[in-house]
């Protein structure tokens, strides 16, 4: 698809190798909505952790996975160079698009390179 903008593959974690090396730092910064844990890495990547905790409803959780990758997306250029894991919480399933954004905008501000 022309002009198609999506997340490149290298700034994905896949396996669970990846996933577990983030976890072990126990590095996380959070807010009511979502926790993000990080450990250095090459450069920005992302992982996302949606359980069915959070909603039983797969169109929910798909609706905050998106969210997740294109805030990420717009977002990766100006973040520390750190593999991310995104992990939802029971509470966002109630929130619009809009406001998953700003929720994950505001966490995204702490892992700035920018002051």
């Amino acid at each position: 698809m022309p002009g198609r903008q999506g997340l490149p593959r290298q700034a994905r974690l896949l396996t669970g190798p990846q996933f577990s090396r983030v976890f072990a730092t126990r590095k996380a910064r959070s807010n009511r909505f979502f926790t993000i844990h990080y450990a250095p890495a090459e450069f920005a990547r992302l992982g996302m952790a949606v359980s069915r905790r959070v909603s039983n409803r797969a169109v929910v959780r798909n609706r905050i996975r998106r969210q997740i990758r294109e805030s990420f997306r717009h977002q990766r250029t100006q973040l520390k160079t750190m593999d991310y894991v995104v992990v939802a919480r029971p509470a966002a399933a109630g929130l619009t698009p809009p406001e998953l954004r700003d929720a994950l905008d505001q966490l995204w501000q702490r892992f700035s390179v920018d002051p």
